[in-house]
C-alpha cells in the first residue's frame, strides 16, 4: 500500500496545511492555506495566493499553481474537472484531465457536471444551452494505460510469469505512439524498461483509474507508483542501432534462448525495426498476436 494513505494532513499555528507520516513526522511542510485529502494519489492544494493546483505524497506539483482558476478537490477514478479562463472568449472553460495532469477532455464547455463513479459513461456537459454527453469509459479505453497511482497485486519472476499465464515467449513490441508494450499469447502487458533488464519481474498491477494490467520492469522498481514509458526513437540511427545488435539484444537475452531463425533471415535489416536501445522486434509467424503488431489501437479491446 503506498503511504498516501497514511499522510495525516494537519495545519500549524498559523493555519497552514502539511502532512505528517504515521510516526509524526513532517512530511509536506505547512505551505498551504487549503489541502484536501488524497485521493487516486494527489492531494489538491491552494496556495497562500489561493491558488489551485495538485501535489503528490512527495510534495511534488502535477498540477502547478495557476494553472486553472478551479480544480476538483478530489478524483473519482482517477479523473477530475477543471477550470480554466479563455481569453478569446472571455469566460471560464471546462475541461477534465486525469493524475498526470493530462487534459482528457478539452476545456470547451460551459459546464460539466460533478464526477461520480457510477455514471463516468454518462456525464452531462454544456455549450451555450446544447447538451453533450461524455462518455470517459469510452475514452480511457481509447487513450491506453494510466501509468500513475500504481499498486501491486503480485510480482513474478518471467519464468514464474510464463507458468502462471501458461506461455512460453514474451515478445516486446513498440506502438505507433511510441508506447512499449508486450505480448503473452494473444494477451498484452506492458513495459516500463529503458534497456535490456538485468533483473526483470512482470508485476500485475492497478492504476489510479482502477485498470488492471501486467507490467514488466526491472525488480529494483518494485513498488513505483508512476512511470513514464513513451520511448524516443532516433529514427535516422535506427538501422544503425539495428544492425550493431540484431545478433543477441533482444528481451531473450535474458533467457538465453535463440531468436525466431534470425541467423537464417536473408535481409535482416529489411521491414524489422529497432524499437530503442538495442532491442529487436521478436517475428511472429502466427496467431492473435499479430494483430498487436505495431498496432497500439488493437489494445482498445484487451
Amino acid at each position: 500500500m503506498s503511504m498516501i494513505y497514511e499522510l495525516d494532513i494537519c495545519q500549524d499555528y498559523n493555519g497552514l496545511f502539511g502532512a505528517k507520516n504515521s510516526k509524526g513526522d513532517i512530511v509536506i511542510p505547512f505551505l498551504y492555506k487549503e489541502m484536501y485529502s488524497f485521493s487516486c494519489g494527489l492531494s489538491m492544494v491552494r496556495s497562500q495566493k489561493y491558488e489551485y493546483g495538485y501535489i503528490n505524497q512527495y510534495n511534488q506539483h502535477v498540477v502547478p499553481f495557476g494553472k486553472y482558476v478551479w480544480c476538483d478537490s478530489q478524483f473519482v477514478c482517477g479523473y477530475a474537472r477543471v477550470l480554466k479562463y479563455d481569453i478569446f472568449e472571455e469566460k471560464n472553460k471546462w475541461g477534465i484531465i486525469d493524475t498526470k495532469g493530462n487534459i482528457i477532455i478539452p476545456l470547451e464547455y460551459d459546464r460539466i457536471w460533478a464526477l461520480k463513479e457510477g455514471y463516468l459513461h454518462d456525464i452531462k456537459a454544456f455549450k451555450g444551452e446544447e447538451e453533450f454527453k461524455i462518455n470517459l469509459v469510452l475514452r480511457s479505453s481509447k487513450l491506453g494505460v494510466l501509468f500513475d497511482g500504481l499498486s501491486y497485486i503480485a510480482t513474478y519472476s518471467v519464468e514464474e510469469f510464463k507458468i502462471k499465464f501458461h506461455c512460453s515467449r514474451i515478445y516486446v513490441k513498440k506502438g505507433k505512439d511510441n508506447m512499449l508494450y508486450f505480448c503473452y499469447g494473444c494477451n498484452v502487458g506492458f513495459v516500463a524498461l529503458k534497456g535490456i533488464p538485468q533483473n526483470p519481474v512482470i508485476s500485475i498491477v492497478i492504476n489510479s483509474a482502477g485498470k488492471i494490467f501486467p507490467l514488466l520492469h526491472t525488480k529494483e522498481d518494485t513498488g513505483k507508483t508512476t512511470f513514464d514509458i513513451r520511448v524516443k526513437t532516433d529514427k535516422q540511427n535506427q538501422k544503425r542501432i539495428y544492425r550493431k545488435s540484431y545478433q543477441k539484444t533482444s528481451f531473450w537475452d535474458y533467457e538465453n534462448e535463440k531468436m525466431n531463425d534470425c541467423d537464417n533471415w536473408s535481409d535482416p535489416y529489411g521491414d524489422e525495426q529497432s524499437y530503442y536501445d538495442g532491442w529487436n522486434r521478436e517475428d511472429i509467424d502466427s496467431g492473435l498476436a499479430d494483430a498487436y503488431e505495431n498496432d497500439i489501437s488493437a489494445l482498445d479491446k484487451w
